[in-house]
Formats: C-alpha cells, structure tokens, sequence
C-alpha cells in the first residue's frame, strides 16, 4: 500500500515538475515562434519659426534673449522617441509573454518564418479622412489611431499596410500628413497621445498590441 502511495506521489511529482520545465522551457524561447518587431510608422512635422511665440520674439529683440528661454519641441527628435518606446515596449511585453520577440532593424527584410509586427501613427482629417499623423510644436493632447498588422511569415510575404490616396502638396494643411487609405486587414486602436504622460500612453498602446500579438500568435498554434 505504501509502495503504491509513493509511486502515485512520484508520478504526480513528474507532471508537475514536467509542466514546469515545459512553461520555463517556452518562456525562454525553446519553442516559441520567433516575433519580429519593426519600427511603427511616425511622420515628424516641417515647423518654421513663425509657430513658436518665443523664438519670435527672440527674434524681435535682436537675437538677445538667452537661448535656455527657447523652449523648442524638435518634432524629429518627439518622433523617434516615441517609436523607440513602443518598439522597446512592445518588445519586452511579448517576452514576458513567453514570446520569442526581436526588434527588426530598420529597412532589414523579414525572415520567411516568423511573425512580423508593423503599426503606422493616424489622425483624422476635417474630411473624416485617415492621415499619417504628424508630430509637432502645439500639439497638445490629440487624438491618435494606431494601426497594427500581425502577419505569418510562413504563409505569405508581408502586403503594403496602407496605399498613399493623397499625398502633402501645397495645398494641403501646415502639418498634415499624406491621406492614406487602411488595407482590409490591418486592424486600429485608438489612443490619446498627450505630451505630459507620452510614456504611460506609449507603454499603454504598446500593452493592448502585445495582448492582441499574443492572442493572435498562440490562436495559430
């Protein structure tokens, strides 16, 4: 009877254990497909003088107005730290995840196995039109939709996210980005971006796309 006993708990004990090397195995990456993450899509703006009051009026004065009171937003520089947060964001989310993530170098071709992340920055138009969005000087609190495409490798070669309709002329807006029209698949959240919380909101939306990579991934397995 107590032999039995311990061969019961000895079993028990080996899927136990087994499970747990299994999950630690696969958080690890033993097994997991690898997911690539490429850079998500962010137009910075052309900004003249003329839309910051401060450096007018260092201008005014002759240029004597010391330049620590030039409180410049360089759009270039606003842009790519918000796609280095998602990228490095959404990254270490799907890791935790037990995901096999990598950061695809900027203009690297994808792998023919795999999973590819891609997303591009959106705002609405006047027109109800969707449009690259653009960041610059003044922009406050606005309204962004983040659009992600979650590809298989494995099946097919990544297709455009999106197809230029209207692209910025002289004619359009100050600021505006090019009109773009969604290909079918590609799914969109939207988002606030405000400047004082960047980081939270960044790491908010990096969040709901590593649950949607997630879920889509293991759905496949």
């Amino acid at each position: 009877m107590i032999d039995r006993r311990r061969l019961c708990i000895r079993m028990l004990l080996t899927v136990v254990l087994g499970a747990v090397a299994s999950t630690a195995f696969a958080q690890t990456g033993g097994t997991a497909p690898i997911v690539y993450v490429s850079d998500f899509e962010l137009d910075d703006a052309s900004v003249t003088a003329d839309q910051n009051p401060v450096d007018n009026t260092r201008r005014f004065a002759g240029g004597l107005l010391p330049r620590p009171l030039l409180r410049r937003d360089d759009p270039h520089k606003r842009a790519s730290d918000i796609v280095e947060q998602m990228a490095q964001k959404l990254v270490a989310d799907l890791q935790h995840a037990g995901l096999d993530a990598r950061r695809l170098p900027v203009g690297a071709t994808p792998p023919a196995q795999g999973w590819l992340v891609r997303g591009v920055f959106l705002d609405v138009d006047e027109g109800n039109r969707l449009r690259r969005a653009i960041v610059g000087f003044g922009s406050g609190a606005t309204e962004v939709d983040l659009a992600v495409a979650i590809d298989d490798l494995s099946k097919q070669a990544p297709a455009p996210l999106y197809q230029v309709i209207e692209s910025h002329s002289s004619t359009s807006k100050p600021g505006a980005g090019a009109a773009i029209a969604l290909n079918p698949y590609v799914a969109a959240a939207k988002f606030v971006l405000a400047r004082g919380d960047q980081r939270k909101t960044v790491e908010r939306a990096a969040g709901e796309v590593s649950d949607a990579v997630v879920a889509r991934v293991k759905s496949a397995q």
